[in-house]
């Protein structure tokens, strides 16, 4: 035997009893989807591709138990000095141990894409087809390439022994607000990021090689660091380690470390389940936000509290003038939504905290979750109370249906942005403010009608057209439910929604058929008045948004640290354009990608869009053109998304939903 396989078989044995804990949980989770599973209707492409986010937890979790004694457990136990003695150097120890460890959780991956596998397999039905084996090997590459990146930033960091956990929050944190502050390599530096499947079952599974190449340089640089550390830690400063791991001044700052640790992780858990909520009501239309003045008045930013009958307030004193009004108006708000919708005295009774001190997404006017409402605070106060009542919609909605429509929030979202966009308007708005609405919906009606199987499938509606048509589709499609059977009928629909013995989690048309079914609704007759009123916005906007064609190719290339795009446009497209019409274009570097990580860019010359290449580091990204039409509607208007490949052809989407102009079409 080698002396290099001597040191594996002995870091083997070491590692044995970590590898017979996740064989057991390897066989736990076997058995547990054997007893509630069906296993013959468990897809890969639901239940292992689709499981990204928590497969990359899981793989991490797996490399913290494995890696964080990894090197410093030759310290504890004593042996250090042993294998020093051997006729082996430190970095063959420091590559046997990490080798050992890689190969071992690789192994578990393994079992578990085998599992998969089989269950895929099985899972074979006339509507479905086994995944191709080239998502198999995509897949395992990413995965097991996360074992390895894990490993070794564990690995680098494990020498701080109690700080390592603490250490390592610290830098998803550094990550998350990379993000949030859209630096353009943030994305890039998530790892959690790194397994994207397709859109759909049968497009080409891409190899997202630049953020690949990104993560690579950081863990090898991790993992040189650990080696280096690993080959000088009993240097001249181990000393001084134990005289400060003796002093007060160490036990105290140990104790911290144990204390911080929890709070740490468990904060950054939150933030994340709370910075996913926020993205509940994003509303399309900037509202005019009262501007930063000079600072010419100590303390305005200083966090005040008022409250009213039916609401909490949170504000800074610089908007303390601009506060009395609104309050003044809110209760009134509260009365007017309540009424409307038919609301309890039990809900009515509790009050809800309206925060308006917190910054919002440029797209935001407000955002509702639960009892809370964050909004801006607009100059003019009838601006602000309309927002109020949009957002105090939500809350009623949520507490309406004991928050049964949050469970299946990609089925719902349309009629939570409908309704309260029909309560805003109508209860808050004068009637000739819904013209922009009607406009903005007529000309993306106009390219491909909407149709509801799309509305009640959020995730296909965001991946094909703009997200927030759901404002005025959802508006519409409320106006036609009034119109069929009454104003009482969205308080029907969400009291059969929220009855005891209805079925929760309900997702796609599902959900909806079986909530007209329970107020005694018709939904195809709904439906029809649906699309009988797209059809006559579309004819009486006929003449202007045939001015204003909708661009569905176009091509992208990188060049000098820019990313390019060239729309393919129609002959005489600026022909008869109104006065204040301009093109625009955002972009985003994967489907997934939130709103505040998309780049805007309005035509520049040559005709041509452009963004930082910063942001794009993967093969592929999207496109979506739309239009500044000018007075005619204030809203800006989106045309589908187009996928491209960089400096290559355009990706060619599967048929959606989206159906020709006036057509009937329907998928359910």
């Amino acid at each position: 035997m080698t002396k290099f396989a001597a040191i594996l078989w002995k870091e083997w044995v070491s590692l044995k009893p970590f590898a017979i804990l996740l064989f057991a949980l390897f066989v736990f989770g076997l058995l547990f989807v054997q007893v509630t599973e069906f296993v013959d209707m468990y897809p890969a492409w639901d239940n292992m591709f689709g499981e990204a986010d928590t497969i990359a937890i899981v793989n991490f979790v797996l490399c913290v138990v494995v890696s964080t004694g990894l090197m410093v457990r030759e310290k504890d136990d004593g042996t250090l000095l042993y294998l020093d003695g051997l006729p082996i150097t430190r970095t063959t120890v420091y590559c046997a141990k990490w080798l050992v460890a890689v190969g071992l959780i690789v192994t578990v991956n393994l079992f578990w894409t085998l599992e998969g596998f089989i269950y895929d397999l099985t899972s074979e039905t006339s509507l479905t087809k086994p995944s191709s084996f080239r998502y198999y090997a995509v897949f395992g590459l990413l995965e097991n390439f996360l074992a390895a990146f894990f490993v070794s930033i564990v690995v680098c960091f494990s020498f701080l022994r109690r700080w390592t956990l603490l250490v390592l929050g610290a830098l998803f944190w550094l990550v998350f607000w990379l993000r949030r502050l859209e630096v353009p390599y943030a994305e890039f530096l998530n790892p959690f990021t790194l397994i994207q499947r397709p859109l759909e079952p049968g497009d080409l599974w891409q190899v997202p090689w630049n953020q690949l190449a990104v993560l690579s340089v950081v863990g090898v640089t991790a993992w040189i660091i650990g080696l280096i550390t690993f080959n000088t830690r009993t240097g001249p400063l181990g000393p001084s380690r134990k005289w400060f791991q003796n002093s007060w001044i160490g036990k105290a700052t140990g104790g911290c470390a144990i204390v911080l640790i929890p709070i740490v992780w468990l904060s950054l858990f939150a933030v994340s389940l709370f910075d996913e909520e926020e993205t509940y009501s994003e509303e399309p239309v900037v509202p005019e936000i009262v501007q930063e003045r000079a600072a010419s008045v100590s303390g305005e930013n200083q966090i005040l509290t008022a409250e009213s009958e039916h609401f909490q307030f949170v504000y800074r004193r610089k908007d303390e003038a601009a506060m009395i009004p609104f309050i003044e108006g809110a209760d009134q708000v509260f009365g007017k939504v309540a009424d409307y919708l038919n609301v309890s005295d039990e809900i009515r009774s509790s009050q809800i905290v309206v925060d308006l001190t917190s910054a919002l997404g440029s797209h935001n006017a407000g955002q509702a979750y639960w009892k809370k409402i964050r909004m801006g605070l607009p100059e003019k106060t009838d601006e602000a109370l309309a927002i109020l009542g949009h957002e105090a919609t939500h809350v009623f909605i949520d507490q309406m249906t004991d928050g049964r429509l949050e469970e299946s929030f990609s089925s719902t979202r349309w009629f939570h942005e409908g309704l309260a966009s029909e309560i805003e308007f109508e209860l808050f708005r004068a009637p000739e403010e819904t013209v922009d609405y009607e406009r903005w919906l007529a000309l993306s009606s106009s390219w491909g009608e909407v149709q509801f199987s799309e509305l009640v499938e959020d995730g296909i509606l965001n991946t094909t057209r703009d997200r927030f048509i759901v404002y005025p589709a959802g508006m519409v499609w409320v106006e036609a439910l009034i119109d069929v059977y009454g104003k009482e009928a969205p308080t029907a629909l969400l009291t059969a929604i929220a009855r005891p013995d209805g079925p929760r989690k309900l997702e796609g048309m599902a959900r909806w058929r079986d909530a007209c079914l329970a107020a005694g609704y018709d939904l195809e007759k709904v439906r029809a008045n649906f699309r009988s009123r797209l059809k006559k916005l579309r004819e009486e906007n006929a003449a202007m948004t045939a001015k204003f064609p909708e661009v569905t190719e176009g091509t992208a290339t990188r060049n000098n640290g820019k990313i390019t795009i060239t729309p393919v446009l129609p002959d005489g497209w600026r022909d008869g354009l109104p006065e204040g019409a301009e093109i625009i274009c955002r972009m985003r570097a994967q489907p997934g990608s939130p709103p505040f990580e998309w780049q805007y860019s309005k035509l520049k010359k040559g005709d041509v869009f452009s963004a930082s290449a910063l942001t794009f580091l993967r093969p592929e990204m999207s496109f979506q053109v739309g239009w500044i039409t000018g007075e005619w509607c204030k809203q800006h208007v989106y045309g589908e998304w187009v996928d491209v490949t960089i400096d290559g052809k355009e990706k060619k989407r599967k048929p959606s939903a989206k159906g020709k102009t006036g057509a009937a079409k329907t998928i359910d």
